[in-house]
């Protein structure tokens, strides 16, 4: 994409990305590219681990657009707040992802609203996606403990950002099994459970 001197984006079609086109569907391409992308993050962040302490967070430009193709969902690139929308783009999606698979800790914005919360739990390892779908909105999350005293609704009312480790907090305690397991190396879905 081409910028201008005054550094907005120019609105010829040639310079149209995905940050201006609303919900966009990940197809075959995309997906292709999303993959390609994850190699290029996981070599990253090997070396960054390798000098430092702490790795890289896993990139919503990657994990966002596997989720959806996942589920069949549409990728949010326009204005309206969520990463995803379902097919309709009626129903609001927030994804939470992590690279550990063993540990995760996700944070929620006071104000966050949404209509399904989906994880997104990597094994670097196996180069695998294990995609949840949680089936709960942010009123349902609300309920869920943020710390021994306070639940993610105390924290929120609060002005904090409440964080939990959702394998601790649903995952365990609900025994659930992935709804979709992708094979990121083969770009494609080895298990569907849904």
């Amino acid at each position: 994409m081409t910028y201008p001197k005054n550094n907005k984006p120019s609105k010829d079609k040639e310079s149209i990305t995905y940050a201006t086109v609303g919900h966009v569907k990940i197809d075959n391409a995309r997906i292709d590219e999303a993959c390609e992308a994850y190699f290029k993050w996981k070599d990253l962040n090997t070396y960054i681990k390798s000098v430092s302490k702490r790795g890289l967070n896993m990139p919503d430009a990657i994990s966002e657009p596997m989720g959806c193709f996942c589920l069949g969902l549409l990728w949010n690139r326009g204005g309206k707040t969520g990463d995803a929308f379902d097919k309709e783009g009626k129903k609001k999606i927030e994804f939470k992802a992590t690279s550990n698979f063993e540990n995760d800790l996700s944070s929620f914005s006071p104000k966050s609203t949404f209509d399904d919360l989906v994880f997104l739990r990597y094994n670097l390892q196996e180069n695998r996606l294990y995609v949840y779908d949680f089936h709960i909105n942010s009123h349902d999350l609300g309920k869920f403990q943020a710390s021994k005293t306070q639940t993610v609704d105390d924290q929120r009312k609060q002005g904090r950002r409440p964080r939990l480790s959702l394998i601790q907090s649903y995952i365990e305690p609900n025994n659930l099994v992935p709804d979709v397991v992708f094979d990121i190396r083969r770009v494609k879905i080895i298990e569907d459970n849904r």
